[in-house]
């Protein structure tokens, strides 16, 4: 299997704190050692963030839809392949040397083509040896050649692939003769031991390769006539009954592979390809790319085996919030400065939760624990994430730990805290432009209530005179998202970036809409004067209004 990748990863919908500290963090991972670590994104970034990235010229996270297994969380490394073109005898010594269960035959550029495993070649083999008719094997004199370790006497087009007739010389000349007059003799080979009188008729017959067994040579005067006639001559080491058998085995391997297996795809869901393993003779199967190369293998003993995947979550450390599928992986470390709803562990994990207002804030410090330089892109996009986190250092999360963090980092960046600040605010406000549901999906999370599970999206503005207009295409599309996902409701809280004020707009329980006392500007709308803070103002505030509502 390949070496395991650690993926430090943000929450679903993920804003420009989680997308930073999951980049910065995995620098700082890789920094100690751990060059298998990167950062990965479960989500779109925002706008915000994406102007944060390229200003500093950073790489937006690898994007992954889920952590639902996949066949390539599972698969082998570095398969073992066969190319077609490989004498089978030699594919067959590969598959019995290193006990692979089977082996995929490719082409030159590694393109999947068939399987070879015992069945496949004992079932096509029985094909070309038939007792009832004369055996057909596709074969060349390279082939032949390789196959039998013969000695090169004379060759004609030897890569060419014909269609070959084999006959052992063992009778009297006349019967020889009749048996070469049968036979296409442009594809026959013909095997004889050391018979001149064999040798010179044969090649008198026009036939197209004689192979000599024995180690034997053949007399000048018939190297002569098969130059004369373009016939083949080859010197197999082997005795005639041996030479015989080997040669079956000269045919290319892409002759002899099960054409009827298909491979797996590395993007296909485990749970959809187990009776696929479980029906084949070798119990697994080759993997391939999108462009049917042949890059792994996967069995069901692989199947039995943890997935190559870990994971470093930051900036979250509910279920809820995190990836769909993560509870298939193991969970290294949580950073983070939310609630508790962290999943019980089988095993020990560093779990590092602050109550400061931004991750940023205690990634940076972890540089500076560790004593481990920032570069300054780094530096950079920490500063925009506690920035971005902290309404610039005016939310009711921040605390001193986060303005002492954001100084620091402002003076090795040289970038001045509220000029930063404004232009990544301003960044934020093009959410406008953006449709209704996007702005929903850019900063969502839900939040579990009992039995029941509620969701509250956030957004930043300079102007909330934008959104207000769409108040009603707004409270439209909180009421799709509550009634398809069983919500006890949705929510959208729009916060003034310049004026620090919030809107909340929600659709859903009519009785815990009925419990919320902030002033209602229109209907399923309030105004929130000082609420800021989604974690340390809003949640609390809806807690109470929901037990209320009970």
């Amino acid at each position: 299997m390949n070496q395991k990748k650690i993926y430090v990863m943000g929450h679903r919908n993920p804003d420009t704190d989680s997308v930073v500290s999951a980049i910065a963090y995995a620098e700082l991972k890789k920094n100690q050692g751990a060059e298998n670590c990167c950062p990965v994104r479960v989500g779109k970034i925002n706008p915000q963030t994406d102007y944060i990235l390229k200003r500093f010229k950073i790489d937006k996270p690898d994007f992954i839809s889920d952590l639902i297994p996949r066949v390539r969380n599972y698969m082998s490394s570095i398969p073992v392949t066969v190319n077609e073109l490989t004498p089978l005898w030699q594919a067959l010594e590969l598959l019995n040397r290193d006990s692979h269960k089977m082996l995929p035959v490719v082409d030159s550029q590694d393109k999947f083509i068939s399987l070879l495993h015992y069945n496949a070649f004992a079932e096509n083999m029985l094909k070309k040896i038939d007792p009832h008719q004369r055996s057909i094997i596709p074969t060349s004199i390279t082939h032949l050649l390789q196959t039998l370790n013969g000695q090169e006497i004379l060759s004609f087009d030897p890569d060419a692939i014909f269609r070959a007739r084999i006959l052992v010389a063992a009778s009297h000349i006349d019967t020889i003769n009749e048996f070469i007059q049968a036979l296409p003799r442009e594809n026959t080979i013909v095997i004889a031991g050391n018979r001149d009188d064999v040798h010179r008729a044969v090649i008198e017959a026009g036939i197209r390769c004689l192979i000599v067994t024995g180690g034997k040579t053949v007399v000048k005067e018939v190297r002569d006539l098969a130059r004369e006639k373009k016939t083949s001559i080859i010197i197999s080491p082997f005795d005639t009954a041996t030479s015989s058998l080997i040669s079956f085995y000269s045919t290319p391997v892409r002759y002899m592979g099960d054409e009827n297996q298909e491979p797996l795809r590395e993007d296909e869901y485990i749970k959809s390809i187990r009776e696929k393993l479980s029906s084949t003779v070798s119990r697994s199967l080759p993997v391939v790319d999108e462009d049917n190369r042949v890059i792994g293998i996967i069995s069901q003993g692989d199947l039995m085996e943890d997935p190559n995947i870990e994971v470093i979550l930051v900036d979250h450390n509910e279920l809820s919030q995190a990836a769909e599928g993560i509870e298939h992986y193991k969970i290294l470390e949580i950073i983070d400065h939310h609630r508790l709803g962290n999943p019980p562990t089988a095993y020990p994990i560093t779990f590092i939760n602050r109550p400061v207002g931004s991750t940023s804030t205690i990634i940076a410090s972890l540089y500076t624990d560790f004593k481990i330089p920032l570069r300054r892109e780094i530096a950079s996009i920490l500063l925009a994430g506690i920035l971005s986190d902290t309404l610039i250092l005016r939310s009711a999360t921040t605390t001193d730990i986060d303005r002492d963090m954001a100084r620091y980092l402002s003076e090795i960046t040289d970038l001045a805290i509220e000029e930063f600040g404004n232009d990544i605010m301003h960044a934020a406000s093009q959410v406008g432009k953006k449709s209704v549901k996007e702005i929903l999906n850019m900063d969502l999370k839900l939040y579990p209530q009992g039995k029941k599970t509620y969701s509250v999206s956030q957004v930043e503005v300079t102007t909330l005179t934008q959104l207000m207009e769409r108040r009603d295409e707004i409270i439209n599309e909180l009421e799709i998202l509550q009634k398809s996902d069983g919500l006890l409701f949705s929510s959208l809280l729009v916060t003034d970036i310049t004026e620090l004020n919030s809107i909340f707009f929600i659709s859903g329980n009519g009785d815990i809409i009925k419990e919320i006392s902030y002033p209602k500007i229109y209907e399923n709308i309030f105004s929130m004067k000082g609420i800021l803070s989604r974690k340390k103002q809003l949640i609390p505030y809806l807690t109470d209004v929901i037990s209320k509502s009970e």
